[in-house]
């Protein structure tokens, strides 16, 4: 995120336009409001109380986040077994557990730390995609399934317990990232533009939601879509430094409050990824501006009753920019992969091979992930090729074998197939 953008943004909209609270911006001379800083919008039913609600996509993102902490445990040095019950809680999470986030929030606490506390009845079974994974004959929740199975009986084999092959099968499978990836596209990709974005314009947009909620059917939407995205509301106030740092960096206590709100103050997943790659690029990528923005804008379309044109543009925008984050990030993978790659030997094999075997299992969890949104700028014909060139599982031969070469090839192969669909500079492909 180039604060230079945001500077111009900022000194904009405070010379233009007259501030109302919770930094929703309206004209002098009119009822429709401009284009906040924050994503901050006011009810047009009841005064002064905010519009903005999307408490479940938090928890959703909570659960995806925190599967991967319990997987992870496992391979520590004082780390105990996972069984597949352990994580079938939180996959099919119910309130009645009253269960509690493992995630942390750095040198402050977190406002809320019980799921049910954040938002009721939900979970992630109720909210995954049906489709097939590229590349199998298994829905996603056959397979994620399968894979919790067998991180019980890796993580209780005692040669394995508090060591990265804790879950890591045999073939190089690190079953945490591969869960992890495949989660946040088949839940949260998915849903943020397969069912948000993709649907929004077919959404009502006159009266409130069931009769008495704060907000219409369309601006709900368009909020669940934000929330499943994972900025923080004060997006803009984070650095692309921030964005890729620590805990301590990527939330930000903004109400002063002395705690850290997960519903508005802490930064999930896909917008860390966005800042990450920011950080990364040679070409000066702007993805968190971009996207960002046009979640403000679209939302300030919705509450003025604007133009479809204008709704859809910005709906666009964000969908293909989210994609293309994800992209890139498969990009950076794949050049850790070829990283790890040159390190091999002779006697390398998957217990030896942290690196590779975790970024292999993000490199090809993340390429599933984007087979998740309708609104994609990839064909399905590339993203199989794409699984035909990564194929099953990491490769372990040294350099000057042929199943290296062939193997760097292919990765090589999938890296330029990227950088064509998506445009990007050669500078960032390889340098991500």
């Amino acid at each position: 995120m180039k604060y230079l953008h945001h500077i111009f943004l900022f000194t904009f909209v405070s010379l233009a336009l007259t501030s109302c609270s919770d930094d929703t911006v309206t004209e002098p001379d009119d009822d429709k409001i401009s284009v906040p800083t924050t994503y901050s919008f006011l009810s047009r039913f009841e005064t002064d109380k905010s519009s903005v609600s999307y408490s479940g996509q938090t928890v959703r993102n909570l659960l995806i986040q925190d599967i991967k902490i319990l997987i992870d445990q496992s391979g520590k040095s004082d780390g105990k077994p996972v069984t597949a019950a352990d994580i079938l809680a939180l996959y099919d999470h119910n309130d009645g557990d009253n269960l509690m986030t493992r995630t942390t929030t750095g040198s402050l606490p977190p406002l809320e730390t019980a799921y049910p506390t954040i938002s009721t009845g939900k979970n992630l079974t109720g909210k995954i995609s049906g489709a097939t994974l590229i590349g199998t004959n298994k829905t996603v929740d056959q397979m994620m399934r399968e894979w919790f199975a067998e991180v019980e009986i890796l993580s209780n084999d005692p040669t394995r317990i508090r060591t990265p092959m804790a879950y890591t099968d045999d073939q190089g499978h690190d079953l945490s990232q591969l869960i992890n990836k495949v989660l946040l596209g088949s839940v949260v990709y998915y849903q943020g533009t397969g069912i948000y974005l993709s649907q929004v314009a077919d959404r009502d947009n006159t009266v409130q939601k069931g009769g008495t909620a704060l907000y219409t059917d369309m601006e709900h939407a368009w909020d669940e879509a934000f929330g499943y995205y994972g900025g923080a509301r004060n997006y803009f106030s984070f650095s692309d430094e921030d964005l890729a740092g620590s805990v301590d960096q990527f939330t930000n206590d903004a109400n002063g409050d002395g705690k850290i709100d997960f519903k508005s103050e802490y930064n999930f997943g896909f917008s860390r990824n966005a800042g990450k790659r920011d950080k990364g690029s040679s070409s000066g990528t702007d993805f968190t501006m971009e996207i960002f923005q046009k979640f403000l804008e679209g939302r300030t379309t919705i509450v003025n009753q604007g133009s479809e044109t204008d709704l859809i543009s910005a709906r666009n925008a964000v969908a293909n920019t989210w994609e293309k984050v994800i992209a890139a990030t498969v990009v950076h993978y794949i050049n850790e992969t070829l990283s790890d790659m040159d390190g091999l030997t002779n006697e390398s094999v998957p217990s030896n091979s942290t690196n590779l075997n975790k970024h292999w299992g993000e490199m090809k969890g993340f390429t599933w992930a984007l087979q998740f949104n309708p609104l994609k700028l990839i064909s399905d014909a590339d993203l199989q090729t794409l699984h035909t060139y990564m194929g099953d599982a990491p490769a372990y031969s040294p350099s000057g074998e042929g199943e290296h070469t062939s193997y760097r090839t292919a990765l090589e192969a999938s890296r330029s197939l990227l950088q064509n669909v998506y445009s990007f500079s050669e500078a960032d492909v390889q340098n991500w």
